[in-house]
């Protein structure tokens, strides 16, 4: 589907290439789920995500779905296409173990059911351009703007800070993601300049592998550092714990294999004093409303990056999950909580599609 307001630099991938799985039982009960690649995706990476969904389905068939839950999960392999299948499946299937229930599948993570407060994003932008839109977030009842930094100039990435920060005002909560731009040292550079403007934190300032040099970053810098790139798994986390390498762990659902792993790497950063937040990996409305159940899955949910269903042309929800005065609630019907639009599926349905049948 297309995406909304492509910025120039990125309007090669101005669609987002989604995957939808539904489980039917035998007493008529629905189960959806999303198991979309990360990030905008193409159709090669949405072919090879189904065709391992074809291929575990008949594993599956005549399961209770518990029981096929985990023989699906078992058998799915460790790829990042693995773990998108892993995603959709455990939300389908803990959608129809809500449903059978009565419950939604927070509640049935342990957590509960919450207005989940969301931070506006704001891409990489010229800093007058960058402050309008974190204004305009915040006139829109946004309490929280994660804006991109990295540039190579220094200069420029201090000059957007500055500007952010004053048009939206000394108390709005203020994040930056660095997108793995800076080395070490111009990383720290460029942080303990940002000192004077109360950042809540600065995600991924270096290369994903380099945990040295994230480590040495959060040493010498004024301001949390968060781990975003750096993790997709669990065993991501706890490589990043050992090096003490971040304050916060950014836990994205899809990338983790599904809500269970990902509940996993938020108890896991808890455990050892970090903070995590849930993020999107530009899902559809089905993957949203699946990563606010994990978000809310401790308890009441941190600031998430959850807003990214406006950025699409249509979520696929019958009533979209788009922010209201800067929050989203989770769903609170039973299982996932969320009905699909059909008539929404069938319009920007491409060739890709089947049915495994026993």
């Amino acid at each position: 589907m297309p995406l909304r307001d492509v910025p120039a630099e990125r309007a090669a991938v101005p669609d987002r290439h989604a995957l939808l799985v539904w489980i039917h039982t035998d007493d008529g009960l629905v189960g959806v789920g999303e198991a979309s690649p990360v990030g905008p995706g193409r159709p090669e990476h949405t072919g090879d995500v189904a065709r391992i969904l074809h291929d575990l389905a008949p594993s599956a068939l005549g399961l209770p779905p518990s029981v096929a839950l985990g023989v699906l999960l078992a058998l799915a392999p460790r790829t990042e296409a693995g773990d998108a299948a892993r995603f959709g499946l455990e939300t389908a299937a803990l959608d129809l173990v809500g449903q059978k229930s009565g419950r939604p599948i927070v509640t049935l993570l342990g957590g509960v059911i919450d207005w989940v407060g969301m931070h506006a994003n704001v891409g990489f932008e010229e800093p007058a351009e960058a402050a309008r839109q974190a204004a305009e977030a915040v006139a829109r009842g946004f309490g929280a703007v994660k804006i991109t930094l990295g540039s190579h100039d220094p200069d420029v990435d201090v000059e957007v800070v500055r500007r952010v920060r004053a048009a939206v005002g000394p108390h709005v909560g203020l994040r930056a993601d660095a997108d793995e731009a800076w080395s070490p040292e111009l990383a720290i550079e460029v942080l303990r300049r940002l000192e004077p403007y109360g950042l809540d934190f600065v995600e991924q300032p270096v290369f994903a592998q380099d945990l040295s040099g994230m480590a040495e970053v959060r040493r010498a810098a004024p301001m949390p550092i968060a781990a975003d790139e750096s993790v997709a798994a669990l065993d991501d986390a706890r490589k990043v714990i050992e090096a003490d390498a971040a304050d916060i762990i950014v836990v994205k659902p899809s990338r983790a294999g599904g809500l269970t792993a990902a509940r996993a790497v938020m108890e896991l950063a808890r455990d050892h004093g970090l903070g995590s937040i849930v993020s999107s990996s530009l899902e559809t409305g089905v993957g949203l409303a699946a990563s606010l159940h994990v978000a809310a899955s401790l308890g009441p949910a941190s600031v998430s990056g959850l807003a990214s269903g406006a950025a699409l042309e249509h979520d696929m929800l019958t009533q979209p999950l788009v922010p209201v005065r800067g929050h989203i609630t989770v769903p609170q019907m039973p299982g996932l909580g969320v009905e699909v639009d059909l008539d929404a599926v069938n319009h920007y349905t491409t060739d890709l599609a089947g049915v495994v049948m026993g």
